[in-house]
């Protein structure tokens, strides 16, 4: 299979990240040789693997590295959230040099030609509270601004975290009270309530 030919059949099928096994489901070849063949592309600077058996289309439209979040991780389910979520809302100032999301997996750093993620792991009964974003054909799964607010506090506040409390960007949050008070109860976690209170948010 040439790499034109290739390349068209991911843009008719719009697959601008995707898998080996997607690929393969388009096509007759074997395994072995749908992976010589991506591989040869990737050598073309054509595709970009993020780890094995996950592929970004380089031709056409750039892919937003959010675009990767739910691929990371799969078969769970993952979302961006923490900094790179609040950062995007602009409920912080520090834009982060990674991308930061959350799943219902364990934990997981990945250095990829699109960038670094750093994916932390949150219980199952936590993973709500998000939604598809994007522009163009860019589509991800992005938390909720009040519940990246409380994902990251959540996560900061648990013994040897690695991360940092949000700091305000005003004097004050751009969250909604209501919905933040909402969502904080769902959490059922004690030094949450007795932080957000501190900072006058429950």
């Amino acid at each position: 299979m040439t790499a034109t030919a290739i390349i068209l059949l991911l843009r008719t099928h719009r697959l601008r990240v995707f898998t080996t096994a997607d690929f393969l489901t388009l096509t007759d070849l074997a395994p072995d040789a749908a992976t010589h063949a991506l591989e040869r592309l990737r050598r073309q600077d054509l595709l970009a693997k993020l780890k094995k058996g996950l592929w970004i289309n380089r031709v056409g439209a750039s892919v937003n590295p959010y675009e990767a979040v739910p691929y990371l991780r799969t078969p769970w389910p993952a979302y961006v959230s923490l900094y790179s979520a609040l950062a995007d809302y602009g409920v912080v100032e520090e834009i982060p040099q990674v991308v930061y999301a959350v799943t219902a997996a364990s934990p997981k750093r990945y250095k990829t030609p699109i960038g670094e993620f750093r994916i932390h792991h949150l219980p199952a009964r936590l993973m709500w509270g998000y939604e598809m974003r994007g522009a163009g054909e860019s589509r991800y799964p992005m938390a909720e601004r009040e519940k990246a607010f409380l994902d990251l506090s959540y996560l900061a506040l648990t013994p040897r975290s690695p991360l940092e409390l949000p700091q305000k960007r005003g004097r004050r949050w751009d969250l909604d009270p209501a919905k933040l008070r909402d969502y904080a109860e769902r959490f059922s976690f004690k030094p949450l309530e007795t932080w957000l209170k501190r900072e006058r948010l429950a």
